[in-house]
């Protein structure tokens, strides 16, 4: 009764995103009177960049009033259910036991600065630094609606796949041979360092931890109902414009890059799904990443990628902690106990099971073979300090 029930919900589900897909362009969010999809410094640096800019400041602005609605109304309830009020305290750190902060991790730090130095240049990088690499496609969410970006990202095409056929077969194979490159090179390691959808994630996550908000708790039950969701988005990406739809109508990534470049682009449903992007990212970490339908793509080469997530099954405890840190919900990576190699298809190389991780050596990140990055006991008793017996304390 249970799983017939999850299979009612499901086709539901994937029927109202087919739906909203092929009809995105009925439902207008914002409307530019004429797209001007022309850039350039003086431009940006002028009053007129910010009436681009308004369709964004709406998006930030529901946004940030449906965060403020779902919290006041869990602190209600946490008033009236001591129980899940205790539970929130735990979750955001407001009890005296909670684990203190580490000390700043290279890795982590390296990571954030390639995200916003990657979105950076995805986004104004052509228009500052005056070059173009027309024929490489990079797989990455950077909108290709975004002129001004240095390279074209490979999403169009994919989503576009009739209009690919159309291209010379020379054209064809430059665009297969750099996607592919670049997803072995990379791997979901894309998802993780340079998708500029996923730092605007990240950067919710960091508000959510920094307000002491409770996020939303996941469970096997609730990772599982996503994937059918996921491989229905693959299956609208990928198909949608043989049955006459056009995907770019409601990706949310429509909302940021073009508009942030400076140009007059009209939103449709990816501007409500943008909303719905923020908020999601704001409750739980990387929530979109989750159906992303470029990333489970990507995640197709991850058993040929270069980066690796690898274990040493001797030293693991199993105390879950990768798990309970894995923003994926991956959890192959701690009930693993002959493989050395336990990279899935949907890890994005964060870094956080490794951060995460009590023992030393037990987690570590490689890339073609190469250690970049270690679980360490150190890096976790950092918040920790020794009091006149010896016994740590915070």
């Amino acid at each position: 009764m249970k799983s017939t029930k999850r299979i009612i919900i499901t086709t539901v589900i994937c029927a109202g995103i087919a739906a909203l897909a092929y009809y995105a362009w009925m439902f207008s969010f914002y409307q530019f009177e004429t797209n001007d999809f022309s850039t350039s410094i003086e431009k940006i640096m002028s009053f007129d960049y910010l009436a681009t800019l308004v369709p964004l400041f709406i998006i930030a602005g529901l946004a940030a009033a449906g965060i403020i609605h779902v919290v006041i109304l869990r602190r209600a309830l946490a008033k009236t259910d001591k129980k899940h009020s205790h539970f929130a305290d735990v979750r955001t750190g407001r009890q005296k036991g909670a684990a203190p902060k580490q000390r700043p991790v290279l890795f982590m730090i390296l990571r954030w600065i390639a995200m916003i130095a990657f979105s950076f240049i995805m986004i104004w990088g052509g228009l500052i630094f005056g070059m173009k690499m027309s024929s490489l496609s990079i797989p990455v969410l950077s909108c290709p609606w975004n002129t001004e970006q240095m390279t074209e990202s490979s999403c169009y095409y994919l989503s576009h796949l009739n209009e690919l056929f159309e291209l010379p077969w020379q054209s064809i194979l430059v665009f297969l041979a750099s996607t592919i490159g670049f997803i072995i090179l990379l791997g979901r390691a894309i998802c993780g360092f340079l998708c500029p959808i996923g730092l605007i994630q990240d950067i919710m996550d960091k508000i959510r931890r920094k307000t002491k908000t409770e996020g939303i708790k996941m469970n096997e039950k609730m990772y599982g109902a996503a994937a059918p969701v996921r491989w229905f988005m693959v299956l609208v990406f990928t198909g949608l414009c043989f049955a006459g739809g056009n995907f770019c109508n409601f990706c949310p990534a429509v909302a940021v890059s073009p508009i942030l470049a400076g140009m007059s682009t009209s939103l449709y449903v990816s501007g409500f799904l943008m909303i719905l992007v923020l908020m999601g990212g704001f409750f739980k970490r990387r929530a979109f990443c989750m159906v992303c339908p470029l990333g489970t793509i990507m995640g197709f080469f991850h058993k040929i990628s270069l980066f690796r997530i690898k274990k040493d099954t001797q030293s693991c405890t199993e105390c879950g902690a990768c798990y309970e840190a894995c923003p994926m919900g991956i959890k192959m990576i701690y009930t693993e106990r002959e493989k050395v190699n336990v990279t899935s298809a949907n890890c994005i190389m964060c870094g956080e099971c490794i951060r995460c991780c009590p023992e030393d050596k037990a987690l570590f990140m490689t890339c073609a073979g190469i250690k970049l990055y270690t679980s360490s006991r150190k890096t976790i008793m950092s918040g920790y300090k020794p009091d006149k017996t010896g016994r740590y304390e915070r």
